[in-house]
């Protein structure tokens, strides 16, 4: 799954690439027309840079959270508001 991530990735730049430099042959050497290669430069740089196995890594760590099972202390709630049932002070 890993692989078809950076492998994707690769394809999307290239599309990227195509699609700027389509605009290039219309707008020319602008400073943005620049700015927008040198972007793609990056890009590039950043996935042949990248290896299967840390963007694997990567991925997995955002797709999985851990929560644990034990009760959170009483007091970090302390000062806190409930939402939804509106600011409350205790006296």
């Amino acid at each position: 799954m890993t692989g078809d991530a950076l492998a994707l990735a690769r394809r999307k730049a290239t599309e990227l690439r195509r699609a700027v430099q389509s605009l290039h042959r219309i707008h020319g050497d602008t400073h943005s027309m620049r700015r927008l290669l040198s972007d793609l430069e990056w890009i590039d740089a950043g996935l042949r840079e990248l290896p299967p196995s840390a963007a694997r890594d990567g991925i997995e760590a955002l797709d999985r959270i851990v929560v644990p099972d034990t009760p959170y202390r009483p007091d970090m709630w302390h000062g806190a508001d409930d939402e939804g049932l509106g600011g409350r002070r205790h006296q």
